[in-house]
């Protein structure tokens, strides 16, 4: 039998590994050695120790290979023999499978399942199935999704004479196990996931077996009852498939050099104690001491670790110490996580990091960040042409995708740049942000109903050849996705002038690669579905950040990044059940955790470990434990991004307060709506953008009507009703199909339940009713100042009669009643109002509509009240004591106005007004936020 050690996992591992080597074996069996690696960074590290040790000794090295890619040389040398399947290619054809299966089980398995399968094919192959009686439903269908995978692929593979390159690894090695010679000296080193291969060169007189950061400090009792998510146990579950108890394992180091026989144990380290327990140069002493309380403990960061993951160890014995090799950096977003980890990868260097993101967002955001990527910068444009261009047909020529695509720097269709971004500001301005469109026909007709536009041959131009350009595409929908793939790349072709699959660079690389894999996939392709794959191999190309735990290696890493580490990662999947596990001999889902807690564990002993996170995140249970140990400092990282983020000089931003001329003021004056004089009277920024500098926003991109725009149609479908009092539903009907803004079937079952109550409602009220009538009232302006404080302009105004300002009320409803006197009816489809918000001066419209329609009507207004229009009835909310609001503000109105339109009063923007809001659009001009 061979012999197992144990060895940390720290920068003298591969040098420890050497001189164990050399005092090991004589010069000339040193060549005969074989060692076996897990990862090829391991292998060159391991070749640089050799060189720093070799110096004076000039040997031949021994053999040394990585589990990575054991099968490398033979693959070399039968290369015109053995054809392995292209990654590409191989991703495909598992894309087709699942599609297929889909497609006939009504199943919904993701596309990028496709990822994993390759890695479950192997784990398949190389076990047998026990029977499971206990299947349900769910599990019967993985494990004929499984046994039909199994043999598809096999006849996949045979059909096209390839090997998958993990069966050829898996078959090499087995070859390999077979030809095991009894005096071959073989070194492996790490746990691997084939036991096979490690317990035939354990079954080797002179074959050993090194297990680094074996934890040897854990009673006995807790070691034989780990839980499979502890991080030792597939250590364990190892040596128990061994049958080598954990005393037998002896210390790497110490075989080397064995411990002085002058030594005395109790007075060495807990680490050196350990090592002497252990060392096969001593007879192994009563191990009692090790299973005592660990009161007390102190000892070097490694050690302090073991506590940290070994959940069965209570951390409050530890007295004192820490792990100073840790840093912890919490961001506030992820999108500061991005940016301190790619900090951090700019500062120390590319080469020198190990990099594990748990968070798929957080990894496409580094992946663009970081500057180590340089083939992001270069092939971008490329990227992102594909993607929009297949992007607009997906979305239906939506706003955003199709400027996206007219706005890109390769697309120009012949015109100059200077006139090209024209063109298209107005398409947007007065097109896409006016209009309300859904799909191509809409926004040719939008460009043909407008009478004013400046380019509008040119954009029906742009538009009519981007058609032309996309109609190839559109009729292959259906087709293979290799004729896809080929007809968009024409498309490309002719809207950029550029040939991808000629471009000398990746993404020509990529184009090439791509398009020659789908060549003989059977998938028929929608755009939909193409935009899928096509999205999914473009980010595994050029956003992919590693995260698989299993292609890091033992070499010392000098930093490693763990980031988004928030929680560990799930390892349950839908694919793979209990059950579908235990059928395939598969591990469990805890058995991968407890690996995945293992590997973490080898990287907290790099010289430096970053461990990102986000504020708003839960912090998983390892942290909490580390943290305990955790030297406090500060983040310079984060500090130094919020430096690098932090302009060198900063301009203060004042309080918006304009003074327009008192020429203007009086001109835009003369006349204003309840609207007008309520905006100023709320917000008086808001009032001087929109009608003083006569502004206003435009609509987003892809519009999509709100309460607004229906409480607009709801209006103007009541007032038609009432006029005729004929057909409702005809009416709401007509103006919900021919609106400009597309609403959905959502809006028009509200509208016909708000149309029902409204009607029975109205049907008990029996007055005479104008509607949507407007009434006026003059504003007098009282000058109240002395003439000789004004500028010469107010000066001369103010000397001759006073100025009149007229009030402009648009009522919803007024109701002439049996007595003489009127009611005020304003209808609200949100929340109305109330009393005392009305009675605030704040919301003062109903108020100023009254004063209005007394002044023309010369009746006595009895009743002011909004009518709720919800769907199972009409709420009347009537205004209470208002007769001593509008004698207020029939006062204070003149004075108040009078103040506005001199030039010596700002119009301000407050936040204290900005409350009353419901609706501001003028937020951004405000800039509340940098002035407060």
């Amino acid at each position: 039998m061979g012999r197992v050690f144990t060895v940390n996992v720290d920068e003298s591992l591969f040098d420890v590994l050497v001189q164990h080597i050399f005092s090991e074996y004589e010069r000339e069996k040193i060549p005969e050695v074989k060692i076996i690696l897990p990862c090829k960074r391991d292998v060159i590290a391991l070749l640089s120790a050799f060189k720093n040790h070799n110096a004076k000794k000039c040997i031949i090295l021994p053999e040394i290979v990585s589990l990575e890619n054991i099968d490398e040389e033979d693959l070399i040398l039968n290369l015109d023999r053995v054809k392995v399947i292209k990654p590409t290619k191989r991703t495909l054809l598992l894309i087709q499978f699942i599609l297929e299966w889909n497609r006939k089980k009504t199943d919904n398995f993701p596309i990028d399942l496709a990822y994993s399968l390759p890695s479950l094919l192997d784990k398949i192959q190389s076990t047998q199935t026990t029977d499971c009686y206990q299947f349900d439903e769910h599990s019967k269908k993985i494990e004929n999704f499984i046994s039909l995978l199994t043999e598809t692929w096999s006849k996949t593979l045979k059909d096209l004479e390839v090997v998958d390159i993990l069966k050829h690894k898996s078959d090499y090695i087995n070859n390999m196990i077979i030809s095991l010679q009894k005096d071959q000296y073989i070194i492996f080193v790490g746990i691997g996931k084939d036991k096979s291969l490690i317990r035939a060169i354990y079954d080797l007189p002179f074959g050993k077996i090194i297990l680094p950061n074996l934890n040897l400090k854990i009673k006995e009792k807790d070691w034989k009852s780990l839980d499979k998510k502890h991080y030792q146990y597939c250590l364990k579950d190892l040596l128990d498939y061994l049958k080598v108890d954990r005393r037998d394992v002896s210390f790497l180091p110490e075989a080397c050099s064995p411990v002085p026989r002058h030594w005395d144990p109790e007075n060495l380290t807990l680490n050196e104690r350990t090592r002497w327990l252990y060392n096969e140069n001593w007879i192994p002493v009563s191990a009692t001491w090790m299973t005592e309380e660990r009161a007390g403990i102190t000892g070097s960061p490694e050690e302090y670790l073991d506590y940290v993951f070994d959940t069965t160890a209570d951390l409050s014995k530890v007295s004192s110490g820490h792990v100073g090799n840790i840093e912890v950096i919490t961001c506030d977003s992820r999108e500061e996580e991005a940016q301190v980890t790619s900090l951090i990868i700019e500062n120390e260097g590319y080469e020198n990091i190990s990099l594990v993101v748990f968070d798929k967002l957080l990894a496409a955001r580094i992946a663009c960040l970081s500057r180590q990527h340089s083939a992001i910068p270069e092939n971008y444009p490329y990227i992102t042409l594909l993607l929009y261009s297949i992007e607009v047909l997906t979305s239906n020529w939506s706003s955003v995708s199709l400027l996206s695509l007219l706005k890109h720097r390769l697309v120009t269709f012949g015109y100059t740049q200077e006139e090209y971004t024209r063109i298209l500001s107005e398409f947007e301005i007065e097109i896409l942000r006016n209009f309300s469109t859904n799909g191509l026909s809409d926004i040719i007709n939008a460009i043909n109903a407008h009478k004013k536009l400046k380019y509008k041959e040119d954009i029906l131009l742009i538009i009519s050849k981007l058609e032309v350009i996309f109609n190839p595409l559109l009729r292959s929908i259906n087709c293979s996705i290799f004729d896809v793939v080929a007809t968009h790349l024409q498309c490309i072709n002719i809207l950029s002038g550029i040939n991808f699959s000629e471009l000398n660079s990746e993404i020509g690389n990529f184009t090439c690669n791509f398009s020659n894999a789908c060549e003989g996939v059977g998938i028929k392709c929608s755009l939909e579905l193409y935009s899928q794959i096509l999205t999914l191999f473009l980010e595994k190309e050029f956003f992919f950040v590693a995260s698989d735990l299993n292609k890091f290696s033992l070499y010392h890493n000098k930093v490693v990044i763990l980031a988004g580490f928030n929680e560990a990662p799930s390892f349950q999947s839908p694919l793979l059940n209990a059950l579908t596990r235990e059928k395939f001999n598969l591990p469990s889902a805890q058995e991968e955790q407890g690996y995945f807690f293992y590997t973490l564990h080898n990287l907290f002993c790099a010289s430096k470990v970053y461990i990102t996170r986000s504020l708003s995140h839960r912090k998983p249970i390892l942290l909490q434990r580390l943290e305990i140990l955790l030297k406090e400092g500060k983040q310079p990282y984060r500090d130094w991004l919020r430096i690098l983020n932090t302009p060198e000089c900063t301009v203060p931003c004042t309080q918006p307060m304009p003074k327009p001329q008192t020429e203007v003021r009086k001109e835009k004056m003369q006349v204003m709506s309840c609207s007008a004089i309520e905006k100023l009277i709320r917000n008086p920024y808001s009032f001087y953008v929109e009608y003083i500098l006569g502004l206003k926003q435009l609509r987003d991109l892809n519009f999509k009507p709100s309460i607004l725009e229906f409480g607009t149609m709801v209006h103007n479908i009541l007032a038609r009703y009432l006029r005729n009092k004929k057909s409702p539903m005809s009416i709401a009907r007509e103006a919900f199909s021919t609106s400009q803004f597309n609403f959905s079937n959502m809006w028009w079952v509200r509208l016909q339940k708000i149309i029902q109550s409204f009607v029975e409602f109205d049907e008990t009220r029996s007055n005479y009713v104008e509607l949507e009538k407007n009434f006026s009232c003059p504003i007098f302006h009282i000058p109240a100042r002395d003439t000789g404080s004004c500028d010469q302009y107010e000066t001369a105004w103010m000397t001759n009669k006073p100025q009149e300002i007229s009030l402009i009320a648009r009522c919803d409803r007024v109701e002439y009643l049996p007595s003489g006197q009127v009611a005020i009816i304003d209808y609200k489809l949100g929340t109305p109002p109330s009393n005392e918000e009305v009675m605030s001066g704040f919301f003062p419209q109903l108020i100023l509509q009254a004063l209005a329609v007394e002044h023309i009507t010369k009746r006595e207004v009895s009743e002011l009240a909004y009518w709720k229009l919800d769907y199972d009835k009409i709420k009347v909310i009537s205004i209470q004591n208002y007769r001593y609001k509008m004698q207020e503000l029939k006062n204070d109105l003149p004075g108040f106005l009078s103040n506005y339109l001199s030039n010596s009063t700002p119009f301000i923007a407050s936040p204290y007004f900005d409350k009353f809001l419901r609706f501001n659009s003028y937020k951004q001009l405000e800039r509340v936020g940098e002035w407060l």
